[in-house]
């Protein structure tokens, strides 16, 4: 079969991101359908699940329910697709409420979503986008309400996911398990929901007795640092060192940081060390890397002081790396401190490369957190707040330092993960642990001329330190890598798929690269 460059085009954004924006799922899969031909069935397939996940989106859009239906023609949904659009009424005062819910929640309003999911939940016909606003109910700390609300909705497949989510909130993998499987048969275009499910049938076991050296360092946020050790404090440290590097703060005195410290996380072991100025952060982590906690520690974690961690976060990373003998560093899902919660930071792919040339894809495809990204997979890169190095590994493979060329901050965390692929090595992003990241430096709303420039001139730097044919290679790497682990889930889990996913992805693997 000759190749289609479109379709593999698509399919990557649709593989890599989980769910598309409405509008460039309805314009992808226009692209998809305006020269199908008969011996391109899987244009047809992917069409489909585009303007299915995009009607999630937009259920009360007349002219959308129309195309979707007019494709069932030609690419029959799969069982309940049809039952769950036909209570979709048409109203451009739903569909208009459902907007305002949608963007209160991404811009994380809390009084004004819940106000009006709860308008729109009450309303004739409302009940049909139940399922999308239950995550956001869930987002916004009200899972009980959320649960609420999927018992009275019409089903759609984010019903499933959505309930897996909350088993595994409450320890119950199996019974999240069967609704991820159930999710699958109502969509089966849910690449993140097979590796998902893949982690579930097989995870890995966490090496015995780790020896692991948790690193902070810190510059000026003794406020957020407060929070950040209580938060470390709480978790499940598995026997872990903790030190911490005052980077030469000038907000607090030596003494004073080490009695808040003290007050914050009272039954934390931790060592505090003090430089009289700051070193930036590239040689702050080389610092950490260099103490003999490190040498003698098996894998090394690194945390801004700027994150609330869940308890199991170090657990999860330390499973992640074990399931992986070519890992050398793994990183969490990362949400913005709103509420309701949204993603800032998932992974990063090259979107584009060449000579002197690097661009990446965005940080998070989409900021809806749907459980679209609550899995293990390999990517290029993961965010640098809350990641796990498997020191052992790194010294055999050669990999260098955090480059000090990047100092005062900004992009030394990607750099070293592209010197970990470049070495034969891979990174892992781990989307079952989440941390809160409190302060997000990227925002737009945050940057000064000066935090602009300096982020410029280090990717500027970054381009100019790997040929075209590094990151060429790199890239063929990650993808394979990628391709390889989605392939592994579905070889796995081909016995208990549904009919309909299993023939949606007999279909559309072998365009796997």
């Amino acid at each position: 079969m000759a190749r289609d460059a479109l379709f593999e085009a698509v399919w990557q954004r649709v593989r890599l991101a989980g769910f598309l924006d409405p509008g460039q799922a309805l314009e992808n899969a226009a692209a998809l359908l305006a020269e199908a031909r008969a011996d391109q069935p899987q244009r047809l397939l992917l069409a489909g699940a585009l303007l299915r996940q995009a009607a999630i989106f937009l259920p009360f859009d007349p002219a959308l329910g129309a195309q979707a239906r007019r494709l069932s023609a030609a690419a029959p949904p799969p069982p309940g697709f049809a039952s769950w659009l036909s209570g979709c009424p048409a109203s451009p005062d739903l569909a208009a409420g459902l907007a305002r819910a949608l963007h209160a929640w991404q811009t994380g309003q809390r009084e004004a979503f819940l106000q009006e999911t709860g308008t729109l939940l009450a309303a004739p016909g409302g009940l049909a986008a139940g399922p999308l606003l239950a995550w956001g109910l869930r987002a916004a700390g009200e899972p009980g309400r959320a649960a609420q609300v999927l018992g009275e909705a019409p089903e759609n497949f984010l019903t499933r996911t959505l309930t897996a989510r909350l088993a595994l909130d409450q320890n119950q993998p199996d019974r999240a398990r069967d609704e991820l499987l159930a999710s699958l048969d109502l969509e089966p275009c849910q690449p993140g929901a097979l590796l998902q499910l893949a982690g579930l049938a097989a995870p890995a076991a966490p090496p015995r007795d780790p020896a692991v050296h948790v690193c902070l360092y810190s510059w000026n946020k003794s406020a957020v640092l407060a929070q950040t050790l209580a938060s470390l404090a709480a978790t499940d440290l598995c026997g872990a060192r903790v030190t911490l590097l005052d980077n030469g703060s000038t907000d607090v005195s030596p003494e004073n940081l080490e009695a808040l410290a003290k007050a914050a996380a009272p039954g934390l072991a931790l060592d505090i060390l003090h430089l009289p100025v700051n070193v930036g952060a590239p040689a702050a982590r080389n610092w950490l890397l260099s103490l003999p906690a490190s040498r003698q520690a098996s894998h090394v974690a690194f945390l801004d002081d700027d994150v609330l961690l869940p308890r199991t976060w170090l657990a999860s990373l330390l499973q992640a790396l074990e399931s992986d003998t070519k890992a050398c560093a793994a990183g969490v899902k990362v949400l913005h401190p709103r509420s309701p919660l949204v993603l800032q930071y998932a992974w990063r792919f090259f979107a584009e490369t060449g000579e002197r040339r690097i661009r990446f894809t965005a940080n998070a495809p989409t900021v809806l957190d749907l459980g679209q990204y609550d899995h293990l997979r390999p990517c290029l890169s993961v965010m640098g707040c809350c990641h796990l190095l498997h020191r052992s590994r790194l010294e055999r493979l050669g990999v260098p330092g955090f480059d000090v060329r990047f100092a005062p901050s900004q992009v030394d965390d990607i750099e070293h993960d592209l010197q970990i692929w470049k070495a034969g090595g891979r990174v892992l992003f781990d989307g079952r642990a989440a941390v809160v990241h409190l302060q997000d430096t990227g925002d737009p709303g945050r940057r000064t001329p000066l935090s602009l420039a300096q982020a410029q001139a280090n990717h500027f730097k970054m381009e100019h330190k790997f040929e075209a044919a590094e990151l060429a290679a790199m890239d063929r790497d990650v993808r394979r890598a990628d391709s390889g682990a989605l392939v592994a889930a579905l070889k796995t889990l081909a016995p208990d798929l549904p009919p309909t996913a299993r023939a949606f992805w007999t279909a559309l693997a072998p365009a796997l690269p």
